[in-house]
This record gives C-alpha cells, structure tokens and sequence, in this order.
C-alpha cells in the first residue's frame, strides 16, 4: 500500500468512528428525553433517575461533541481572517460533510433535550439540566459569533 492510500484509509477509519460517536451521543440523548417524556411523577419518585453509567456516558459524549464540535469550527473560523464570518462558517462546514452532520445533530439533539427539560423540569435529573444548559452556552456562543466582526 502506497503512504497516500494508508492516510486514506485511515481517515475513513476515523471518520468512521466519529461517525460511531455521533450516533452513540444522538442514541444515549434521544432515549433520555423519550424516558423523561413518558416518565410520570409520583410521591415516591419525584425525580426520573437514571444509571450512574448512564449519567456518564451521557455527559462525557455530550462534552465530547459539544466540544469537538465548537473547536472545530474555532479552529476553521479562525484560519482566514479576510473574508466575511458567514464565508468562513460555511467553508468550515463544507470541508466536511460530517462536520456539518456533527454540528447539526448536536443542535438538534440539544435543542430536544432543552424543549423536554423545560416541559419536566421538575422531573428532571440534574444530568438533564446540566445538558441543557450546555446547549445554551453553545448555541449562544454561535449566535455571538455572527455578530463578531470579522
């Protein structure tokens, strides 16, 4: 194998496992909301809880993308400086097509995962609320950007 094939098939590789990453954070979030949706209240659990292997799971890939995917576009944002923000996200994104499915299905999820620990809150644990708050900060984080002079 030639050394350019071998970088080849290493990044598919990678990618692959990123990919494996995006899944297994869209899975673990998606099934937290659904459980909190359909999770009933009573005297004797007030609060839906979950594993504490859950709970880790959960919160290490949710700062693992959320993470990843903030210092990637940093990083792609930062390189030129002589073209417009909006050019500048968009050429980011473009470079990698899952880039741009990373960014969208950590905002999507998030904003899910938002739009349920606000309809339960009270029956939310504190693993639920701290992810959507993270979301917060990072979807704030991208709206200030727009407005940052480039």
């Amino acid at each position: 194998m030639r050394p350019i094939e071998g970088v080849r098939a290493m990044n598919r590789i990678l990618q692959g496992l990123s990919f494996l990453v995006l899944l297994l954070f869209a899975g673990i979030w998606v099934w937290i909301g659904f459980a909190l949706l359909k999770f009933h209240p009573t005297p004797d659990h007030p609060v839906r809880l979950f594993t504490s292997a859950q709970t880790t799971v959960a919160g290490f890939l949710s700062s693992a993308v959320g993470a990843g995917t903030a210092s990637i576009l940093g990083i792609e944002i930062q390189k030129a400086t002589s073209i417009t923000l909006a050019a500048q996200v968009n050429e980011a994104a473009q470079s990698s097509r899952l880039l741009s499915f990373g960014i969208l299905l950590y905002a999507a999820v998030g904003v899910f995962v938002l739009l349920v620990w606000l309809s339960k809150s009270d029956a939310a644990s504190d693993i639920v609320g701290a992810f959507a708050l993270g979301i917060l900060g990072w979807l704030g984080g991208a709206f200030a950007a727009v407005f940052r002079k480039a």
